[in-house]
């Protein structure tokens, strides 16, 4: 998430890039320490403090360490 755009703006950006073919988009908002998880054809998924987030199985085996950011 950009500093300068709203949890809003993001969301949509998001949203957009799903409908337009993404198959998996994180949206890490590091002020409320939330990832949002969105796939297609599934509701956004919000995690609240997450140690890691798993890019599977869009990308096998990809673990990111969100700890680091927050």
């Amino acid at each position: 998430m950009s500093p300068t755009d709203t949890l809003c703006e993001s969301q949509d950006k998001m949203a957009e890039y799903i409908a337009h073919g993404a198959q998996l988009g994180w949206l890490i908002d590091p002020y409320n320490a939330r990832v949002y998880v969105y796939r297609p054809g599934q509701a956004v998924e919000c995690l609240e403090n997450p140690t890691t987030i798993s890019g599977d199985p869009v990308l096998p085996g990809f673990i990111f360490n969100v700890a680091e950011i927050w």
